[in-house]
């Protein structure tokens, strides 16, 4: 069996790990996709490096203002996994189910094992990581993410509720439905939660609970329900349903890591994509990386 080897190699699909990659020239491994949440955006003002085009900043209602957001993240996290791709930074493909380590070698397991002698991991994410320290015995916290579908009560100004002291639900995020074609201004939510283990087990915190919250909060904010009529006492008012809200679907998202890297040749990196990049900023990936990102943002053929 042929041993690859390699400096450095960067583990995880998260943007942070598609960054680094990017402006170090490390290959990637990974065992599962890490796109960014939908709605994550970066700061209007916050100066992309030239990594993608800077979009104009869209403007979002609150529940008092208005603010003021960036490019979609996964816009550019899209951009650079496939740039990493083509560039053959991204080792094996999606083929890698787990990663064991032991000493300075790598078994990536796929269908066959594949083996990489290294100096350095730099780890965004340890899911089916093995061998570099162990279990974290902490509780960690998860992002929850409850998708309400809007049956009555779809058509208002608002695009996102925040409540940065409320010790569960941070966000409510409201976005042009998916569920009918063509061009409308019918909005569907999803509530961004902050949980522990125990917390997502009780019933006190279920999504029937984020729906009845999301609906409470929608009604404190005059969002009425879908248009049913004139009164009859008095014709220049109108009637209105109740709001209707369904959930549509729960995800869940370990913050943090399971592992405490105990391995002199391996850390774990907790940066963000923006603290990544203003450490390298101006740096310019080299080589075949640096002609296939250029080629990619211009939609030249390679």
């Amino acid at each position: 069996m042929k041993v690859l080897k390699h400096e450095q190699l960067v583990i995880g699909s998260t943007l942070s790990a598609l960054v680094y990659s990017y402006y170090t020239g490390f290959p990637i491994l990974y065992t599962r996709v890490r796109e960014p949440f939908r709605f994550d955006w970066f700061s209007a003002d916050f100066d992309l490096d030239s990594i993608v085009d800077k979009p104009a900043t869209r403007t979002l209602k609150t529940l008092d203002s208005f603010i003021e957001v960036g490019l979609e993240k996964r816009k550019m996290w899209s951009f650079l996994f496939f740039t990493l791709s083509l560039s053959g930074m991204i080792l094996f493909g999606d083929k890698v189910n787990s990663i064991r380590v032991d000493g300075n070698r790598l078994r990536a397991i796929t269908k066959r094992t594949k083996e990489i002698d290294f100096d350095k991991l730099i780890i965004f994410d340890d899911h089916e990581l093995y061998g570099v320290g162990r279990e974290a015995l902490q509780d960690n916290k998860y992002f929850v993410y409850d998708w309400i579908n809007v049956k009555s009560g779809s058509n208002h100004e608002f695009d996102i509720f925040e409540y940065p002291d409320d010790d569960i639900v941070k966000k409510i995020i409201f976005y042009e439905t998916d569920r009918i074609n063509g061009r409308h201004n019918l909005k569907d939510a999803v509530v961004i939660s902050e949980l522990t283990q125990e917390q997502i087990s009780d019933y006190r915190f279920s999504d029937t609970y984020i729906r009845f919250r999301a609906e409470k909060d929608m009604k404190s904010a005059g969002i009425r329900g879908t248009r049913n009529g004139r009164d009859q006492r008095n014709p220049e008012r109108f009637k209105y349903y109740a709001l209707n809200l369904e959930v549509a679907e729960r995800q869940v998202e370990k913050i943090g890591f399971s592992t405490i890297v105990e391995a002199s040749n391996a850390s774990l990196d907790t940066r963000s994509a923006e603290a990544i990049i203003e450490s390298f900023r101006n740096t310019k990936p080299s080589g075949y990386l640096r002609k296939a990102s250029k080629c990619i943002a211009r939609n030249i053929l390679i």
